[in-house]
């Protein structure tokens, strides 16, 4: 009698851990520009076609791999952040599970071109989580990666997306997030060829000015933090900042998203708090 519980190929196994990591097209967004972060970019360029459902591409100038970290980049638990249990305790890094690229590219077209120097580059193409071709391409430095046809061997999932104009929104607002956190970081996001945000990098009243058209930059709080009450001096914001992430106050709930209209251009933003203090203060 043959055995009832089996191993599942990989590409299998793959798209099922894409339900944990891909939820939508900001998902994808976020993941790949927290790459870009850790790679130690300086510029990151979103665009984004329908929402990200029909194209997402961000390209960042980072360190960038080489061939033999390209390929193994694509097997699910492969990363450069961990190497060791105890590396556990002493993350710096966005990620480090090794699970966003192989489970972004088990459910779309992937594409996965990069350089670790000026020069002669690698290029590596993925359907459904098997890779199709890896090429010797002429590129910069840095990595840029291509998603087309978001959950379309999925359509399962495909149903649950939203609008184009919410997932532009969503993914903007993830945008935005790391922006606000990273402020050494030049960031720019093109929606359908229209530009959404083009921001330089600069301080966190520029940025915040930057992102919303000057409003929020004259009324960002210059009194600083009442640790006690947790809050700026003139009054309890949405957003708070610790060191490379931002944190929304879920008691919030709608209210905190406020400044994203329908399609994905930044409006009048609801008050920001610069937030420094442990982490025990956020919650």
């Amino acid at each position: 009698m043959s055995p009832r519980i089996q191993i599942l190929p990989d590409h299998v196994a793959n798209q099922i851990a894409a339900g944990e990591v891909v939820e939508r097209p900001a998902s994808v967004v976020k993941e790949l520009v927290e790459n870009a972060l850790d790679a130690g970019a300086t510029r990151i360029d979103v665009s984004l076609r329908n929402g990200g459902k029909t194209e997402i591409r961000v390209a960042d100038d980072g360190c960038g791999m080489d061939r033999e970290d390209a390929l193994l980049a694509l097997d699910r638990h492969a990363t450069s952040k961990i190497s060791q249990a105890e590396d556990l305790a002493r993350i710096t890094s966005l990620g480090f599970r090794g699970e966003a690229l192989p489970s972004i590219a088990a459910v779309s077209r992937f594409s996965l071109e990069t350089a670790s120097e000026d020069g002669v580059g690698t290029g590596v193409r993925a359907t459904g989580g098997r890779v199709q071709a890896a090429d010797e391409i002429a590129r910069r430095r840095g990595t840029t990666v291509s998603i087309t046809g978001l959950f379309g061997n999925v359509p399962a999932r495909a149903k649950f997306l939203r609008t184009a104009a919410a997932e532009t929104r969503a993914a903007s607002e993830a945008v935005i997030l790391l922006a606000l956190c990273n402020l050494q970081v030049g960031f720019s996001l093109r929606s359908n060829d229209r530009e959404l945000l083009s921001l330089g990098p600069t301080t966190l009243r520029q940025r915040i000015g930057q992102i919303w058209a000057g409003w929020a930059g004259r009324r960002a709080p210059r009194g600083g933090v009442d640790p006690a009450a947790g809050r700026g001096t003139d009054g309890s914001p949405p957003l708070y900042f610790r060191q490379r992430e931002a944190v929304r106050r879920p008691e919030l709930g709608a209210h905190g998203r406020r400044g994203l209209p329908d399609d994905g251009r930044p409006r009048p933003p609801p008050r920001l708090l610069p937030f420094s203090e442990p982490a025990r203060r956020v919650h």
